[in-house]
């Protein structure tokens, strides 16, 4: 009973937060191809070029990777719901500020400010906020429903990003504008009502747990392998001790193995986010409503797999085998989308692309949280490995795809890398 009601209070939530902060990362895909037909798309009027849309793309990360670890650190030292809630705020805001792009240095901007407020809320909502209230072997599969968001995200963004294009030029604005204000302000709503919603640690979630609930909570906590060290230790940490922590994590081989493990998921999850309705539309003769519409059953799919795969992960308590069938799956699928003829069987060969990708991203992340048993080492390690992972979304977006000309229609090479 108590796990239930944590779960309907923080899960669902959560998993808001991580659809809205998907959509507001990954809608330039659709943005760069609405309206095309009309000559309206966000290249078109703002004068980009393939080259300046990776380098936009890339400068994303760029930030992401250098602020990524701070901004998961100091949700240990911070109230951690008020934390998730700050980065969803200023995040947004520069959402909807991108609607006002005219020039390609006003992308590359916005883009890297993007990365600077959006960092560390993957690893810190995700992995640090829920080992404050789950056990490790509860980990997995709440890591993997919120990270449903995530291909969820594409799949609406598709049918988002299909009906505004029908208003597109209303009120002066392009369709691509309207897909910018209406995600940042619906996110900035959110954010403003996570202060309010989201609780913060056991002991100081009043609002939501009595006394006894508290304390079977933290003793559910204490009864894992797992210390229960949540809100009265977080005004009692001192940030140089923790950051010598941090230097320890830097010199754990492990966390270097989980960087490596991390850093494929990554970039293939990477390529279906932001490049998933350019290789749909590479695939065959659509307009840019078809386009949009097609790339939602690629995400579906990626939605009913990331369920199954993170459930059985935790029911059997592996993560490996689970990874590894999934990247084989993701394999398989990106030699059917590369080397198929028939237009159906490249279509086929993307659904199980997402199918396998989707998975290894949630599990490799729980693993990951799951190799450490106090809030701040679990902060430090999940950064370290997300940031060292992003190198290969970096990689995705500079150099594979729209950033390889050559490689295009059927990216061949980009699949295979």
């Amino acid at each position: 009973k108590l796990l239930k009601k944590l779960d309907w209070r923080i899960v669902p939530w959560v998993f808001c937060l991580y659809f809205l902060s998907v959509e507001d990362r990954s809608n330039v895909g659709y943005a760069m191809t609405m309206n095309k037909d009309q000559g309206h798309t966000l290249m078109d009027t703002a004068g980009l070029t393939a080259q300046q849309n990776n380098i936009g793309l890339g400068l994303f990360y760029v930030a992401y990777i250098i602020f990524e670890v701070p901004s998961n650190l100091m949700m240990a030292h911070v109230n951690p719901a008020l934390w998730i809630a700050r980065i969803m705020i200023t995040w947004s805001i520069v959402t909807g500020c991108m609607a006002a792009i005219s020039r390609p240095w006003h992308f590359y901007l916005l883009r890297f400010l993007l990365g600077v407020f959006e960092a560390g809320f993957w690893p810190g909502k995700s992995t640090f906020y829920n080992t404050l209230w789950y056990k490790p072997q509860e980990i997995s599969t709440r890591i993997g429903v919120t990270y449903l968001a995530g291909p969820a995200s594409g799949a609406v963004g598709g049918l988002i990003s299909a009906g505004i294009q029908l208003i597109d030029t209303k009120g002066g604005l392009y369709g691509w504008q309207w897909l910018f204000l209406i995600s940042g302000i619906v996110s900035v709503l959110f954010g403003l009502a996570t202060i309010f919603y989201l609780p913060s640690t056991p002991e100081k979630s009043t609002r939501f747990l009595n006394e006894d609930e508290r304390a079977r909570v933290k003793r559910r906590l204490e009864s894992s392998t797992q210390q229960a060290k949540t809100a009265e230790t977080v005004e009692e940490r001192n940030m140089k001790r923790d950051l010598k922590q941090v230097l320890g994590e830097l010199k754990d081989f492990k966390v270097w193995l989980f960087c490596v493990l991390y850093f494929t998921p990554v970039m293939a999850a990477t390529s279906l986010g932001y490049f998933l309705p350019k290789i749909v539309q590479q695939i065959g003769t659509f307009n840019s409503i078809q386009v949009s519409l097609m790339s939602i059953p690629p995400f579906v799919f990626g939605m009913i797999m990331v369920y199954v795969v993170t459930r059985l992960s935790d029911h059997y308590s592996n993560r490996s085998w689970f990874i590894i069938g999934a990247s084989c799956v993701s394999f398989i699928g990106f030699c059917i989308l590369s080397f198929a003829k028939p237009i159906g069987a490249r279509y086929f060969g993307l659904m199980v692309v997402a199918g396998g990708t989707y998975p290894t991203v949630p599990l490799s992340m729980a693993w990951t949280a799951n190799s450490k048993e106090d809030p701040v080492s679990v902060a430090s390690a999940t950064g370290i490995v997300s940031s060292v992972a992003n190198f290969g979304a970096l990689i995705c977006t500079f150099a594979l795809y729209s950033g390889w000309p050559s490689d295009a229609p059927r990216y061949v090479g980009s699949n295979m890398i």
